[in-house]
């Protein structure tokens, strides 16, 4: 095979009559390469295209004959050679722009404290965008009930003894007719169970409520029906299921209406779906009539309480004080029993309460391990201007936030994931799952966010970008040994001495004259990279 060495443009070659049954796929070849090296010469400057694209196509026309004269030519080797060509847009990419203004660029965007936020931002958003947390909902979001401003539960207190559902029940059939501040009410009682439907085992909390109960709330089922006072006792094993069970075990088919499935060991049938709300206090799953009780008597594990609606024209708070009086009463419940009533809004409270507590213990505890480490934030930390202090605390404060919100969110995330995959929705404990892993993970976040702070210049937060060590442990007993970061803006250093327990030498931030900024100050900052 013979070919022409004139030009470096496309060549025009002569073969032998052996090799004319692969010019053409060679052509072809040849064709594209050059098709995907001209795309490419659009990131070169002007100036410099034309040079460019020349020196690739004279690589490209040569490896292509030499496969060609070596036998080499295969299917494989014509892959690797178009390959060859898609690189052509990275090296067109470093002749747009200056590829040492482009490294010093994103060396030092990385080690500013605006990087270091918008990273935390971008974790947390992404955590965030489209992916709603069930228990996260449930413990902040407030229950969507119709009228809660007329609603008040009934329930045992904290030092009460335990009260059998059915007298609670029949304690609260009298109640309305000693006070007219009530004008409806209804009873029922909680436990946790177990179900085991098309999608398997799955552990929730079921409710026994009386026939009122979700008219008092303003809820009407979306398919079927609810309980009615004529059902007969042929219904008792009627259940009302509600939307996250729906969901996870029947897939919200609009035909579920009629079919069955194991409450308990007890085999129930469907007549109902709610809409998706979450019952005062507590998520229920699954909904039975009232009525005889078909399991035995579970002292401490099956709880009662009952729902009352005030007339529209009382206060609220006015009505609780004159309720919990009737209540009490020596007719109306039992001497050793106690009854809280208690507003929609006073269960919220008490959540956010037990929620602020755990996190304040979160806070104490995270304080308690960390405290050397936040006692270095302190000694080291600014003291030139009241400006330089408040940007350094305020932006760890900051980063320290979103850092522990994020923490909060994942936690919550891997226990909701972990649970649908194991359980199939959400379970009555996952909420104490997530606050064990927060605290875990808030203590990880911490600790991070104290010692990156510490690796950060006091005065523009950047990265220290030099590090000079100081002597060395061999050396003289007294000698300063350690390591000193330094700024490369100039503003000043961070010594820290090798031995932390040291009576000599002390970690210590020293500021930097101006003399210090021409030779360490980054005059090459404002390069542009376009």
């Amino acid at each position: 095979m013979r070919y022409s060495t004139d030009s470096l443009a496309p060549r025009r070659v002569i073969v032998d009559k052996e090799d004319v049954l692969s010019t053409r796929p060679l052509n072809k070849l040849l064709w594209w390469c050059y098709l995907v090296l001209r795309l490419a010469s659009w990131l070169v400057p002007q100036r410099r295209r034309l040079e460019w694209r020349r020196e690739w196509e004279a690589e490209v026309w040569h490896w292509r004959h030499f496969l060609v004269e070596s036998g080499r030519l295969s299917v494989s080797t014509e892959q690797d050679l178009l390959r060859h060509c898609w690189g052509a847009f990275a090296d067109a990419l470093w002749h747009r722009f200056n590829r040492v203004a482009v490294a010093r660029f994103v060396n030092e965007f990385l080690r500013t404290p605006r990087f270091c936020l918008l990273a935390c931002l971008t974790l947390l958003a992404g955590l965030l965008i489209g992916r709603p947390v069930t228990v996260f909902q449930d413990v902040f979001a407030p229950p969507p009930n119709i009228d809660s401003d007329h609603l008040l539960t009934v329930s045992l207190g904290e030092k009460s003894s335990w009260l059998q559902p059915e007298v609670l029940h029949d304690s609260a059939v009298r109640w309305p007719a000693q006070t007219q501040l009530i004008d409806s009410d209804a009873t029922y009682a909680w436990r946790p169970s177990v179900v085991r439907g098309p999608e398997g085992e799955e552990n929730i909390a079921s409710a026994r409520v009386t026939s009122g109960l979700f008219g008092l709330l303003g809820v009407r089922p979306i398919l079927g029906r609810d309980f009615q006072e004529s059902d007969s006792p042929q219904c008792e094993d009627c259940v009302v299921l509600s939307n996250m069970l729906w969901g996870s075990q029947f897939r919200r088919d609009e035909h579920v209406i009629g079919r069955s499935f194991l409450l308990n060991s007890r085999r129930v049938k469907i007549i109902g779906v709610l809409p998706q709300f979450r019952f005062p206090a507590h998520e229920i799953g699954v909904y039975s009539p009232f009525g005889q009780n078909p399991h035995p008597l579970l002292p401490m594990y099956e709880w009662p309480g009952v729902l009352l609606r005030v007339s529209g024209g009382s206060n609220l708070e006015t009505a609780k004080r004159q309720v919990e009086v009737v209540v009490n009463g020596v007719d109306s419940a039992p001497a050793s029993t106690t009854l809280d009533v208690l507003s929609l809004k006073d269960i919220e409270n008490q959540s956010l309460e037990s929620w602020a507590g755990l996190i304040i213990l979160a806070v104490l505890l995270l304080l308690a391990l960390n405290w050397r480490q936040f006692a270095r934030l302190r000694t080291t930390g600014p003291h030139a201007s009241l400006h330089d202090c408040l940007h350094w605390y305020l932006f760890f404060a900051t980063k320290t936030t979103l850092l522990l919100i994020t923490a909060l969110v994942a936690s919550f995330e891997l226990v909701q994931a972990v649970v649908s995959r194991t359980n199939g929705s959400t379970h009555p404990l996952a909420s104490g799952a997530a606050i064990w892993l927060f605290l875990i993970g808030a203590g990880m976040a911490v600790t991070w966010s104290v010692r990156d702070q510490l690796r950060r210049c006091r005065t523009c937060l950047r990265s220290f970008g030099v590090q000079v060590e100081i002597g060395g442990a061999a050396r003289g007993l007294l000698e300063l040994t350690g390591v000193e970061l330094v700024c490369d803006e100039g503003h000043g250093t961070l010594h820290v001495p090798l031995m932390d327990s040291s009576c000599v030498d002390f970690e210590r931030w020293i500021y930097l004259d101006d003399s210090w900024h021409a030779l360490l100050g980054n005059q090459e900052a404002g390069i542009s990279v376009s």
